[in-house]
């Protein structure tokens, strides 16, 4: 009795926030902006349904629909409406390897206007910034640079611990969604769950590695068909997993987030992974595995362009 309330106990202290990129729409096929608002509505249901409070990071230049830019304004209103917090993913999702430092400063302005007004309109803060590709710069002092004209606008940078190959899971659902192949997007959403175990264990074990302990996490998925079917069922796993949910503001309190963390160059992994290249420390795993399911497998086939 006694070990069962010592799990029980630590398994109640894991935390976790949500984070959600490219809103209002991240698709592989066409979409439409009543597509986007059934996105958005059921990521918003699902969120509020266990209590979630997000953050979702805009692409403003996806509101820009001729005649529809107002949907697309009212779209964004309703995360505000719903209690969620509106982030900035920049104008036209420039990263900081193919583009200048200059021309991701530029994203990061004409990618607030409607935002910022929203917000401010609604009494809310726009602080966050989440780097498209999550690239941070190709040297320290591009980063550097970076991070200081973000902070002079009122920005925190927000990183991300947890990922699952979302990406490539939600190709495959809209691949198969526009061919209305309902019986395979239901097994792609079963190995989509799945790794997200695989996953989150993966990234326990790098926290208990470098942190002794099971620091807030972070999770950074994509605003997609599939994150909008799957997120109820995502958040009950993460709940019977032995998490809470907690803001991104909850999250970066803990002293952790105040580790150092090299610049980033092309690719932007976990800030786990991020943090034992910077310390140094040697870990046993740095990411997620590569999923080797029937899903990856049509990857290869529907999304290798």
């Amino acid at each position: 009795m006694i070990a069962l309330l010592v799990c029980g106990t630590a398994q109640a202290a894991k935390s976790i926030a949500i984070t959600i990129d490219d809103v209002p729409i991240s698709s592989k096929t066409p979409y439409s902006v009543s597509d986007a608002a059934s996105v958005n509505s059921k990521l918003l249901a699902a969120l509020q349904k266990h209590h979630a409070t997000a953050v979702g990071f805009v692409n403003e230049d996806r509101l820009l629909v001729r005649g529809q830019v107002d949907a697309g304004i009212d779209l964004l209103d309703q995360w505000l409406i719903a209690g969620m917090e509106l982030g900035n993913h920049n104008f036209g999702h420039v990263g900081l390897w193919k583009s200048t430092l200059q021309e991701n400063q530029d994203a990061v302005v004409k990618g607030e206007t409607i935002t910022r007004w929203l917000t401010a309109t609604r009494g809310k803060p726009l602080r966050y910034y989440r780097h498209p590709f999550t690239q941070t710069g190709r040297n320290a002092e591009e980063k550097q640079a970076f991070e200081d004209f973000l902070s002079a606008r009122g920005y925190t940078v927000a990183p991300f611990t947890i990922e699952h190959d979302d990406y490539l899971y939600a190709c495959v659902y809209d691949k198969l969604t526009l061919n209305q192949d309902e019986e395979r997007t239901s097994a792609v959403i079963e190995n989509y769950l799945a790794h997200l175990e695989v996953s989150v264990r993966v990234y326990e074990s790098m926290s208990d590695q470098l942190f002794g302990r099971q620091i807030p996490q972070i999770l950074l998925i994509h605003a997609t068909r599939l994150n909008a079917d799957a997120l109820d069922a995502m958040l009950m796993k993460l709940e019977d997993m032995g998490y809470r949910f907690v803001s991104l503001e909850t999250a970066l309190l803990d002293a952790a987030y105040q580790t150092p963390t090299k610049e980033s160059r092309q690719f932007g992994p976990s800030w786990l992974a991020r943090w034992a290249r910077a310390m140094p420390k040697k870990l046993t795993v740095y990411g997620q595995p590569d999923p080797k399911d029937a899903t990856a497998d049509m990857a290869l086939k529907l999304c290798a362009n």
